[in-house]
């Protein structure tokens, strides 16, 4: 059994062919976690989570969702919009309402990526750059309030992130999904108590190579991103669970240990530390 621990069937990028989508990796027995980005990516995560008994839901805002950018196609079909600039959002108590589902898991993904700001001036970087902050801070507290894990989206902050939460004195654990840092960011997050997510980016770069090599097996989970980087040989093509299997080979390959122990030993971290059972 395999478990991508980090998906979105829930955007628009499976709007065509979604059920098809999921029959086919319920078929293949595999689990996974469509996860929110905004309100209407968390609450259609939900009803996914609802009709299908190998998925469950986060409920988050994006960092991207933050601030005034240009809409992903991918992520939102907003046909009636005269705009090509999405409304930033805040994380309020209507999102909050949306943890009263038993399918719910866990809260984001939220955190930091200041790269959506390189087109800002220096004074609404400024801004922004803070308004990220206290939208992951929002969403820490509400993890800490309703017990529950954090799906980290953090890019090039890690400690940065690590510091925020550490003021916040959360202490519930959850993973840094796409993880891109060095050996060093990965030991300090490990000893923060979290989980490592890693992508289908790893079957075509060698740069987490020595990462994956020399942290525990049992602090990775893996993940798709779907519909985003499809691993080799799909790459260049839209990214889905059933995908996640590379990512599974590529550790193994990496770790010299057996497919079934990789896919066994990320399974039952998926299931730990979003406390399935």
């Amino acid at each position: 059994m395999l478990f991508d621990s980090h998906t979105h069937l829930n955007l628009a990028a499976f709007d065509e062919d979604r059920e098809q989508v999921l029959k086919r990796i319920l078929k293949e027995k595999v689990s996974v976690i469509n996860i929110g980005t905004c309100f209407e990516t968390s609450k259609k995560a939900i009803a996914i989570a609802n009709q299908y008994e190998n998925c469950w839901a986060t409920v988050g805002l994006h960092p991207s969702h933050t601030i005034p950018l240009k809409i992903d196609k991918n992520e939102l079909a907003l046909i009636n919009s005269k705009s090509e600039f999405l409304n930033p959002e805040t994380f309020n108590n209507e999102f909050e309402t949306l943890l009263e589902n038993p399918k719910v898991i866990a809260i984001g993904e939220c955190g930091l990526d200041y790269t959506y700001l390189n087109d800002f001036s220096g004074a609404d970087k400024e801004k922004y750059k803070k308004i990220e902050e206290n939208e992951f801070r929002k969403q820490i507290q509400v993890a800490k309030k309703h017990k529950l894990v954090l799906c980290l989206h953090v890019r090039d902050l890690y400690n940065e992130a690590l510091d925020i939460l550490e003021d916040e004195h959360y202490e519930n654990g959850g993973v840094f999904h796409f993880f891109t840092g060095n050996i060093s960011e990965a030991k300090k997050i490990i000893e923060k108590g979290f989980y490592l997510g890693f992508s289908g980016v790893i079957t075509y770069s060698q740069n987490l190579n020595n990462v994956i090599e020399k942290i525990p097996l049992e602090k990775i989970l893996i993940e798709t991103d779907a519909p985003y980087v499809a691993p080799v040989p799909y790459r260049g093509q839209r990214n889905e669970p059933l995908y996640v299997k590379e990512v599974a080979k590529k550790i193994a390959q990496i770790k010299k240990l057996p497919l079934e122990e990789i896919e066994e030993v990320t399974f039952k971290n998926a299931v730990k530390v979003f406390k399935l059972q």
